[in-house]
This record gives C-alpha cells, structure tokens and sequence, in this order.
C-alpha cells in the first residue's frame, strides 16, 4: 500500500524533530510506502516541493496523510487537500495545532472544505477529538506514538531541584517562564535549569541575558538527539512545560515516560494528557507563581511526586507503537 505524506520533515535544518519523522517510519516498518514532502527550509521551496509532489505522486497513492498544524502552514493543507479532492484520492488530516479550534471558529466555510470531505481526521488528543467529532463524525481518536522500550523508567528525587524543559526557543512556548519560575524558587532553594531544544529563531542570546539579569543558573544545549536528551534527563528532577498552546507534545510524553513529575500550563489538549494531582500538576498559562508553588509542592512532598510520575508512565505506556500500530492497520487497510 502506497502513502504519500505531507508535513515538515526539517530535523536536519536544526529544527524539532515532528510526528512525520517517527510515524512515516513506523509506518514503514509495517509493509507502507511512504513518500514524504517536504524537507525544504524555505516557505516558498517548501510549498512547491510540496504540490510537486501531490501532483507527481498523489494519484498513485491510496491515501494522502497531511501533518495539519494550525498557523501559517494550515494553507499548505488547504492547497493539499484541494488537489486530492479534484484527483479523487482519500487524504487524511493528522491534527497537531492546539490553535485548530480557534481555526474552526474564525474560518468556518474553509476548516469544512479540508475537514469534511476527508476520509479521516486522525486527533491524537482527546482534547482536539472533542472538538472534531461533533462537527466531522469522521474523526478518530489515535495518539502520537513513541517506543516504550526506549524509555528507561527512573524514579526522581524532588528535594533537589534539577529542571529540564525541551521544546523550540520560540515565543509560542515561552521559555522565559521557565526561567523566571527557576529564579522565583531560587528565593526557597537552590534550583538549576537545563533547556533542550533547537533555536530557529536565534532568541538564545537574550534568554542568556535574561537568565544572567535574573540570577538563574542555566544550560542551554541547542537541539539534541533523542538519546542525547534522554541521557542529559538522568540528571533533571522535574519536567517543565511553559507553553502558551499545544495539542499533544511529545516531549511531555516522553518526560513521563522516563519518570520525570511533570508541571506543565493547562492549555489546549495538555488538560487531556495530564489529570491534575494525578499525573502531574497543571496550572494557569503565564502564571509564574503558580508554576512555582506546583515546583515546590513537589519538593515538599516527594513521595507525591514519586507517586505522580509512576501514574504517568503506566499512562503512556499505551503509547507504545505496539498498540498505536493495531488502529493505524485497521485505518488505512479498511
């Protein structure tokens, strides 16, 4: 069976790894033919490369995924999903934007003529599923997966404050929160922050100045291998999630998955991923003293934190791409 994907493959351009570089794969592995596009670090070099390739390849596939995010790269989808529709070939929209709901709501008439018509809307969150299902029945819930197998379980001692946050240096998942909560608990305890991730926007040099202003001890690492940031988490303590909107990100499943207690903001599907008090701790977006006494709840009690973090990964370990695959056969050999 032949697929055709459609996404941002830029990994090697010094950006986060995305779903496509780990679900096409995958998919791989099970006997598909993926071709993907694009790989292109150029807007414009990307949406060429990517209608090249749903007009060279779009009719010899039996399905077209399509990576569906909500800013600027939702018109990529858009244009994809038109030309599958005037060559009649099956596309299935794979929602990652935690701002797709607010995409339903300000473009109505244009989120149904991607979403309606789709054989599937794939929702790896419950959070953007109930959204989709009342208004497309075809959506399904499936999540984003990960090899459980290569994430080693390790129980975290919270009296000492050692904390990792990974994602993009980008405003959307504001990393100068992080580094504001690690100097507002630097008033309770001595605290350290790691920041795992890649710098597409060049804003490291003014996280640097902040930290240095705010007195924050901090290691910036740039973009690490999966492996890499796994073996630099050995260290970390508790896992922080600053950002402003999300759907599902991956790197908090993966943070539970290898034992960290995670305190993350409760926007968009991370309320779905994380039960408060449970799993982990969530608090208001942008509220710097809530994160902070969510960090030193932990710290006072880190039996809780123990507790919380063993929750998570008995959570996600249905994550596993042994279980995803099962509903992704079922999906595409329907």
């Amino acid at each position: 069976m032949k697929l055709l994907y459609i996404g941002n493959k830029l990994s090697k351009h010094n950006r986060g790894q995305t779903v496509m570089e780990s679900l096409g794969p995958d998919l791989e592995q099970e006997g598909f033919t993926v071709r993907y596009a694009s790989d292109k670090k150029n807007l414009l070099w990307r949406f060429l490369d990517i209608v090249g390739a749903v007009l060279r390849h779009a009719r010899s596939a039996d399905y077209v995924l399509i990576d569906t995010y909500s800013t600027w790269s939702f018109y990529y989808v858009v244009v994809t999903a038109t030309l599958c529709r005037l060559f009649q070939v099956p596309y299935i929209p794979i929602l990652h934007g935690g701002h797709l709901p607010h995409r339903l709501q300000h473009w109505p008439r244009l989120s149904r003529w991607v979403f309606a018509p789709a054989y599937a809307n794939v929702a790896p969150s419950g959070y953007l599923y109930t959204v989709f299902k009342p208004l497309f029945p075809q959506t399904i819930a499936l999540p984003n997966a990960i090899p459980i197998q290569a994430y080693t379980y390790q129980p975290r001692d919270t009296r000492t404050l050692n904390l990792l946050w990974v994602r993009s240096l980008i405003p959307l998942y504001h990393p100068e929160m992080a580094l504001k909560v690690c100097a507002a608990l630097q008033h309770h305890q001595p605290c350290t922050l790691t920041m795992i991730g890649p710098d597409p926007q060049q804003r490291q040099p003014e996280l640097e100045a902040l930290a240095k202003t705010l007195g924050v001890s901090v290691t910036f690492t740039g973009k690490l291998t999966k492996t890499e940031w796994h073996q630099r988490a050995t260290s970390s303590t508790i896992f922080l999630n600053t950002t402003r909107a999300d759907n599902t990100p991956v790197s908090v499943i993966e943070a539970m998955a290898l034992g960290l207690p995670v305190v993350s903001t409760n926007v968009g599907g991370l309320p779905y991923l994380i039960s408060h008090d449970e799993t982990g701790l969530l608090v208001p977006p942008e509220d710097v003293q809530a994160m902070t006494e969510a960090v030193l709840y932990l710290h006072r009690h880190p039996d809780k934190a123990l507790q919380m973090a063993e929750r998570a990964r008995t959570q996600v370990e249905k994550y596993d791409w042994s279980v995803v695959k099962e509903a992704w056969i079922k999906l595409l050999k329907a």
